[in-house]
């Protein structure tokens, strides 16, 4: 089976991954919110390198990851040509199209760089914490609101991170299933799309349908034993220098 390690646990033995979920559920919003909205090539070098920092730390395979990462490459070389064409500017010679523009391709390549930041704030939060800890951290974020069902949501998202695992698995198995059969060599862009999309899609229902049967057949119920979280300096200490990097590229911002 063609299975990829992009945004599924793995287990080490890694400060990141003995992080209170709590804290690290925290700091990764406040890297992505930081991410978002740097907008100097400083601010996102600093967060770039924290964040390799962190990837080497936690101990997770680094060669096969950057190999998965590759399928968003095509959405970020998407992202940085059409903002070349839609940011008016100084044309960049030697191309015919008049249309593409210096600060056109400087911003869309701030806008990938961001992107992939967060793509690897992701695969970090998925690849250290497991499914379980990041439904009891959600749930217990949302027990203080009002007329929220924290157990409902919290189950909502955990489904949400299992199955789209498994998407990016079965996606990548069709591949090289279809690379098998020479599917990928049609002229018919079109037809091979729909030979891809329509096979990918039927089986994302179908296994969401076995995964609701499989709740069901063991009475699955909202009811359950709360989470016990344990918070100590390490944590806290993660928590404080996340707080100075991101409060840094905050006050550059505004």
């Amino acid at each position: 089976m063609a299975e990829l390690n992009i945004f599924h646990y793995i287990p080490r033995a890694s400060i990141v991954h003995c992080m209170d979920g709590r804290i690290k559920l925290i700091c990764m919003i406040l890297f992505t919110l930081a991410a978002g909205m740097a907008a100097r090539v400083f601010d996102l070098a600093i967060l770039t390198s924290v964040l390799l920092i962190t990837l080497i730390s936690s101990r997770l395979p680094l060669r096969n990851l950057f190999r998965d990462i590759r399928y968003f490459l095509f959405l970020i070389g998407m992202i940085i040509v059409v903002n070349s064409f839609s940011v008016p500017g100084t044309p960049i010679k030697n191309i015919p199209i008049h249309s593409f523009t210096w600060e056109g391709l400087n911003s869309g390549l701030l806008y990938g760089w961001r992107l992939m930041l967060i793509i690897l704030l992701c695969v970090i939060l998925t690849g250290s914490t497991s499914i379980s800890s990041l439904k009891n951290v959600i749930e217990w974020f949302l027990a203080p609101i009002p007329f929220v069902p924290e157990a409902r949501v919290a189950a909502m998202f955990s489904l949400t991170f299992v199955l789209i695992p498994l998407i990016f698995d079965q996606a990548s198995e069709m591949r090289e299933a279809q690379k098998a059969r020479c599917i990928d060599e049609r002229k018919n862009l079109l037809k091979r799309v729909k030979l891809y999309l329509y096979p990918l899609l039927l089986h994302t229902f179908m296994r969401a349908d076995e995964m609701v049967l499989a709740m069901e057949s063991r009475c699955y119920s909202e009811v359950r034993t709360k989470a016990v979280f344990q918070t100590n300096s390490k944590d806290w200490l993660l928590f404080t220098l996340s707080m100075l990097i991101c409060s840094m590229i905050f006050f550059h911002r505004f």
